[in-house]
């Protein structure tokens, strides 16, 4: 089984997934790639971690029955042709390109079930659901007709996911939810996309089967076991963390109306955390903890996030994370991130 998600902000569910899933008895062979602009990249995140491989051969692939690795030219060798074609032809948004670059490489996996998280909104690649929802349904119909099970959910993207962005931050978000301490938005998340693959999450989450088998997974991709125990037992002395710490208050009493997720990532990409071209090298220990989620109240001084950063930090870029926060004196509701699920029997 695989998942495959379109990007986001605060997009870590590949990391508490796989593990999730491999504790239930799956094989999951996760391919996946580095962040670029704005949407950070589940390779980034994992190589936050000291000794982790994110680099497995075909032949090491074969013999992990739980892993997650990004891809190489020996699996779907076309794609990446067809990919710089696309970039200089003014074809990237083209959405049966897009489908046949995912599902080509979720073939070559020999995977049996995929669900696809397609996001909509300011951060996610398709802006609107319309859009978002023509490539479910695309990629939908046709991974049935590669004897693929594919479930699509379309899921909003306006605001960050979770409450830690950036590359450790996200890692240390996921083995919180892999104890069973995720914030909400992230665990409706977590356990739907286990649903749609058949497998009750909640059970190995709690019994602690997950955690178990994420340690095992990293012990297998290249981490020395103390620094896995190490990891699991005190996330901040492995990973690491922006030296410089900013923490943005709030300038009124209100509920927090707004944070917007895609001025939150291009400012992390500013800041170091992501690239604007491939190749750059990026900082690790860049990222935000919001300690306030939209539909919160909160008073006048109190914290919304916390910002750690590295000592050349542009501080002008504070100002854009104060624009990205909207306070309103109304009470605002923040649903469901689902908005709709598709499968075969109703992709018409």
């Amino acid at each position: 089984v695989d998942k495959h998600s379109t990007g986001g902000v605060g997009d870590k569910m590949s990391i508490i997934l796989a593990p999730a899933l491999g504790a239930c008895g799956a094989t999951v062979p996760m391919l996946a790639g580095r962040g670029l602009a704005h949407t950070g990249g589940t390779i980034d995140k994992l190589e936050s971690i000291p000794g982790f491989d994110t680099g497995l051969s075909i032949e090491a692939m074969k013999q992990n029955p739980c892993f997650i690795s990004r891809q190489t030219d020996e699996i779907a060798p076309a794609d990446s042709i067809l990919y710089a074609i696309r970039d200089v032809t003014a074809t990237v948004p083209c959405i049966g390109l897009i489908t046949a670059s995912i599902l080509s490489k979720k073939a070559a996996e020999g995977i049996h079930s995929l669900v696809l998280d397609v996001k909509y909104g300011r951060a996610a690649f398709m802006q609107h659901s319309e859009k978002a929802r023509e490539l479910a349904v695309s990629m939908v119909q046709v991974g049935t007709q590669l004897g693929i099970n594919v479930t699509a959910q379309l899921t909003q993207m306006d605001h960050p996911l979770g409450n830690w962005l950036g590359n450790s931050h996200e890692i240390f978000e996921s083995i919180q939810c892999l104890k069973g301490a995720g914030p909400k938005d992230t665990m409706e998340l977590v356990y739907a996309q286990g649903r749609a693959l058949g497998f009750n999450l909640e059970e190995v989450i709690d019994n602690g089967s997950a955690l178990a088998e994420f340690r095992e997974m990293i012990i297998r991709q290249g981490v020395e076991n103390d620094v896995a125990d190490q990891l699991i037992q005190d996330p901040w002395s492995v990973l690491p963390k922006g030296p410089q710490q900013y923490v943005l208050n709030a300038e009124q009493n209100g509920n927090i109306a707004d944070i917007d997720a895609l001025i939150l990532g291009q400012v992390l990409c500013e800041a170091g955390a992501g690239r604007s071209q491939q190749g750059q090298e990026i900082d690790h220990g860049i990222g935000i903890q919001l300690h306030k989620k939209v539909s919160d109240y909160v008073e006048q001084g109190e914290p919304i996030m916390t910002l750690d950063a590295d000592y050349g930090f542009d501080v002008h870029l504070l100002q854009r994370l104060k624009d990205a926060i909207k306070i309103s004196d109304y009470q605002v509701k923040d649903g469901s991130r689902i908005l709709e699920t598709i499968s075969i029997e109703n992709c018409s």
